[in-house]
């Protein structure tokens, strides 16, 4: 009994061995026979005909979107906000009063009292110098004391009741009704639609990339707005330790407002008639990077140069030209010499 199960055992082992050899002969005869495809027929590639384009680099900087002729009214005193007579996005006249404060301010009722007393004592001398009561040089001296007094609560007065700057829209309230404000507090900021900018900051070791007249661009949502650098600062910010530079804006945003903050996409290089390659077409070593170009039906390898990124893409300074074909898809496992067959011919590059 025992020798039939050895026997048994034996017979499962051999079976075992038997099926193991006929599959790893089977493997090596499918994998030959994929080698002599790829010898007889070429592997195959897909294929993009090399065409010069253009190719440019931007930089992002964080950016402050603003009206470019704006004006933000300060309070020259401390005191409380009685009136405010708008609300933001309204549009306004220059010297059209935006907000009051305390017309009870003791600088103010003082400047009122001599300001009306000098006028009266102004208009009755006028009465009696046509009269004769008075002469010419007592008339002119309390004239010039009236006019003094006006011009100084004229100036009063406009501390209290505080017009608008400019013609334009209100962008900002900075207070609102009974706020206690201090001399020098932010009141309002009055924008038009002349035309806009941001305005963002540059590190040294950028500001040579940036030049005047090159295209910004601020996409938000799915509003595109485009411009070109108006400004650069010879001076670095002290405190930014960072260049400050503009970029205008000539169109009206639709969902950009003043004061919001954006991203402006500067570009700092382009050039045109260039040949630019994705990084999934080519191969990166140490010795330096190289691609496969189709010459009739076989893969010849070829040293390549580069220059300027952008993201995927770069370009190509040396060792292609327009027209050359090279492997977009099927570069893996090419060797220089094989034999290659063209599934795919493109002139579009592929991800």
């Amino acid at each position: 009994m025992q020798n039939k199960s050895n026997y048994v055992l034996i017979a499962v082992l051999i079976s075992i061995i038997f099926v193991s050899c006929t599959g790893q002969n089977e493997k090596k005869a499918d994998s030959k026979s994929m080698e002599q495809i790829y010898a007889e027929e070429g592997k195959p590639v897909n294929v993009r005909a090399i065409k010069p384009e253009s190719f440019s680099v931007s930089l992002s900087f964080p950016a402050e979107f603003r009206a470019q002729n704006q004006s933000t009214a300060y309070s020259d005193i401390s005191d409380v906000v009685r009136e405010v007579n708008v609300k933001i996005g309204d549009q306004v006249k220059r010297d059209q009063i935006i907000l009051v404060l305390s017309h009870d301010n003791s600088a103010y009722q003082q400047a009122k009292l001599r300001f009306e007393n000098l006028e009266t004592e102004y208009n009755r001398l006028q009465v009696l110098f046509r009269d004769g009561g008075v002469s010419k040089q007592s008339l002119d001296n309390i004239q010039t004391q009236y006019e003094l007094a006006r011009e100084a609560f004229k100036a009063v007065r406009e501390t209290i009741e505080v017009k608008a700057p400019i013609d334009g829209y209100v962008t900002q309230l900075y207070v609102r009704i009974s706020s206690d404000i201090k001399s020098g507090d932010a009141l309002f900021t009055i924008s038009n639609n002349d035309g806009f900018e941001a305005l963002f900051y540059v590190s040294a070791d950028e500001i040579s990339q940036i030049k005047t007249g090159v295209p910004a661009s601020i996409e938000n949502r799915s509003e595109l707005l485009t411009g070109c650098i108006s400004e650069i600062s010879l001076t670095m910010d002290p405190k930014k330790k960072a260049f400050p530079v503009k970029a205008f804006f000539s169109e009206k945003p639709i969902s950009l407002v003043s004061g919001m903050s954006v991203d402006v996409l500067v570009e700092t290089y382009k050039k045109n008639n260039v040949i630019v390659l994705n990084r999934n077409e080519t191969i990166n070593t140490e010795e330096g990077s190289y691609v496969y170009v189709v010459n009739g039906d076989v893969a010849e390898k070829r040293i390549i140069k580069t220059s300027r990124e952008k993201g995927l893409l770069f370009e190509v300074t040396e060792g292609l030209h327009a027209g050359d074909l090279i492997v977009s898809k099927g570069i893996q496992d090419l060797t220089d010499g094989m034999r290659v067959r063209v599934v795919t011919l493109t002139t579009t590059k592929q991800d």
